[in-house]
């Protein structure tokens, strides 16, 4: 695997990453049957889906678990299953003091990019970027991470570049001055370009805006959100007209993108970024309507796995609600009744989302603001699954300040409360890291936690709510003061 970068920390990771590929291989060749474990989320199916493609093409024996968290009663049930490899995805780094208490060391892999503890896995293989001063939070995500590793395996998996950059997307990691991809997710978009698998350019970030109406792009758009457009068919109708562009042709059909002129195209940009000025978007933000494109040069015009931000958007909509098999399918290049159901899904997940939108402007009057925090209760009203892609919205969308972390509870099952913080990139200036924070906070009540440096989300038990937010009040407050 050549990253072509002299850089000692890339070259170190490189290491790592060959080490795991060599373990994998190694299984292989003795006939084990291989586990891999993953998160629900569309960088943790990403993740899953580009190792099961790895091991399919080598024709190993292997099963794949979609998980939202890694917990003692699942590595209880992993540790029954004896002398089976297990390749954890996208979780495991932040977990491995559980995983050394319930498992056998030699077989475990784990391919993570979240903060990971201080803890020596001796005997297995861990590639997260943070042991090489590598930003797992911006410039790697675990698909990123499960892509070289799967090149290590054999260069013949070069086209699985396209899911690692749509993992990224989903781990929102387009954090670049034009709202594209960095560090060694450059490297991958790199790969993927020479090979001829994506197409990278500057436009509007508007959902599937290549492939789908103008009129309907807009309408999906929900992230970022466009006051007044988004979820607003009939909206979206009227302010095509306003600013002289009909929604559709001559025989009534609804026009794409290709069909505007380049006029056309800069009266939309002009005209997108003043609407959202007037309806109270700062002006970076309105700004970030527009940015870096990903396409994927195999897929069919009118697809949805076109765009790679509306690929992570169809994978996250499986996984949120509850079919991250689909998920999974699709990044292993199963098309047809698979894909049927997966843009179903996303449907649904577009509509339940907005709903909650809605409800959040509905009731900012009930959110809870500390000094530090902004404490959202879903209860039993926001589904557990969603309630940190609401708050992420939210905060893009700045229903909720910038200024402050945006924490976000949910009723879990078993008497469990999901809890996601956010918080806008630069807090991390102010010596923010929340996963570190979180991770804290959700042990000290009993709880497990983790994340990134500004996204980050734990599992507490019922009726510690108020407890938690008091310690985690406490270490923001220590962390922002350099205590």
């Amino acid at each position: 695997m050549n990253l072509n970068n002299g850089d000692s920390s890339i070259s170190e990771f490189r290491g790592k990453v060959e080490e795991a590929a060599e373990r994998i291989l190694s299984w292989i060749e003795e006939d084990l049957p291989i586990t891999v474990v993953s998160h629900l989320d569309a960088d943790g199916l990403a993740s899953a889906g580009i190792m099961g493609v790895a091991l399919e093409r080598l024709k190993a024996s292997f099963k794949i678990r979609i998980v939202k968290q890694l917990d003692e009663e699942l590595l209880r049930e992993l540790s029954s299953e004896a002398n089976v490899p297990i390749i954890f995805t996208d979780l495991g780094s932040g977990q491995k003091d559980l995983i050394l208490s319930a498992l056998s060391v030699s077989s475990i892999v784990i391919l993570d990019h979240h903060q990971p503890l201080d803890v020596e896995i001796a005997g297995g293989v861990e590639v997260n970027p943070h042991f090489f001063e590598i930003d797992g939070s911006k410039h790697i995500s675990s698909a990123g991470v499960a892509y070289f590793v799967a090149k290590a395996v054999s260069q013949d998996n070069v086209d699985l570049a396209p899911v690692a950059v749509v993992g990224a997307l989903g781990d929102r990691q387009d954090c670049g001055k034009r709202r594209n991809l960095i560090g060694l997710n450059e490297l991958i978009v790199r790969d993927a370009v020479e090979a001829d698998l994506v197409e990278v350019k500057f436009g509007l970030r508007l959902f599937g805006f290549e492939s789908r109406p103008v009129v309907k792009s807009l309408e999906y758009t929900i992230d970022p959100l466009i006051p007044g457009l988004s979820g607003d068919f009939n909206a979206c109708v009227n302010f095509l007209k306003r600013i002289g562009i009909s929604p559709t042709d001559e025989d009534g059909n609804l026009r794409r993108m290709a069909d505007l002129s380049q006029q056309e195209l800069r009266s939309l940009m002009v005209n997108l970024v003043k609407h959202m000025l007037s309806r109270g978007i700062e002006s970076k933000e309105a700004e970030s309507i527009m940015g870096t494109i990903y396409l994927l040069s195999k897929e069919p015009p009118t697809s949805p796995l076109k765009d790679a931000r509306e690929y992570a958007s169809l994978l996250n909509a499986c996984g949120r609600l509850g079919r991250p098999s689909i998920g999974v399918a699709v990044c292993m290049g199963r098309r047809g009744a698979v894909l049927e159901k997966a843009e179903e899904l996303s449907s649904e997940y577009r509509r339940v989302l907005l709903r909650y939108v809605n409800w959040l402007t509905r009731n900012l009057d009930k959110v809870r603001h500390t000094e530090h925090l902004q404490v959202i209760y879903g209860g039993e009203i926001v589904d557990e699954r969603l309630i940190g892609t609401l708050i992420s919205v939210a905060l893009s969308s700045r229903i909720l300040s910038p200024r402050k972390i945006a924490v976000a509870l949910a009723q879990s099952s078993e008497g469990k409360v999901k809890v996601s913080a956010r918080a806008d990139r630069r807090l991390f200036g102010r010596g923010l890291n929340l996963g570190l924070a979180i991770r804290e906070a959700a042990s000290a009540v009993g709880g497990i936690g983790g994340g990134h440096d500004v996204a980050a989300g734990a599992q507490i038990p019922a009726g510690s709510e108020e407890d938690f937010i008091k310690i985690l009040e406490e270490l923001i407050g220590e962390q922002f003061s350099g205590g």
